[in-house]
């Protein structure tokens, strides 16, 4: 891992008044996830074996992931069931993150056209620290912060079931490689994960092969020309 990058802070950056109120909402919304995840055996999820060493799996059901946008809007991995979802989780102290970041880009640019939900996730460090890298760099998609600040605004003592509650949904989402790159099909499933940097035309053939018949074929001929 290299020092992180020390450029002159943007003037624009995330609302902290409308972060904080999100945060508030995420609370909520992952307890009463949880508590319905419960009578569904959820407890169980990653408490053992090989569940433990990394998760998801590849072609199991991808668990429910909740952050936030760099704007403080909430996003949930559930609402996007329907749609395959490129997850990236990066940041701009990692020295393979920053090297693929121009494909990363370039590939973003193209996926979103063809009808695939690319979440970038950074991990470890601020959020304005992540959103200045990425204009740096040219990048126009949205940074979704680290899941890891929901915790500041989580009083243990006071609330430990609660707290409990999202460390433990956390613990189904164990990343220790970056970048991690988590490829989801339209129904939900896990279909490939990658612990490593990514060309660009990885990053499209693993992405594209997420994409239905049906959902290629309702694409503009001069997109669907790509994928021969």
């Amino acid at each position: 891992m290299s020092e992180a990058n020390t450029t002159p802070q943007q003037k624009a950056g995330p609302n902290p008044k409308s972060i904080a109120i999100a945060l508030i909402i995420i609370v909520a919304i992952v307890g009463a996830t949880w508590w319905m995840g419960e009578r569904n055996g959820w407890a169980d999820i990653g408490t053992g074996g090989s569940n433990a060493q990394l998760l998801p799996k590849v072609g199991e059901e991808a668990p429910e992931f909740v952050t936030l946008r760099e704007n403080g809007d909430i996003m949930q991995l559930s609402q996007y069931r329907g749609q395959p979802v490129w997850l990236n989780f990066w940041g701009s102290w990692c020295a393979p993150c920053r090297a693929e970041m121009p494909e990363f880009i370039s590939a973003y640019n193209k996926l979103t056209e063809e009808g695939v939900v690319v979440l970038a996730v950074s991990v470890g460090e601020a959020p304005q620290q992540s959103i200045r890298y990425r204009d740096l760099s040219g990048g126009s998609f949205p940074v979704y912060i680290d899941p890891s600040f929901i915790n500041a605004f989580i009083d243990a003592e006071a609330n430990p079931e609660l707290a409990d509650r999202i460390n433990r949904m956390r613990n189904d989402w164990q990343i220790y490689n970056y970048p991690t790159h988590v490829f989801i099909d339209a129904d939900g499933i896990v279909q490939d994960i990658v612990l490593a940097q990514m060309t660009e035309d990885e990053m499209l053939t693993t992405a594209r092969s997420l994409i239905g018949d049906s959902a290629r074929q309702a694409l503009p001929d001069a997109i669907v020309a790509r994928y021969e």
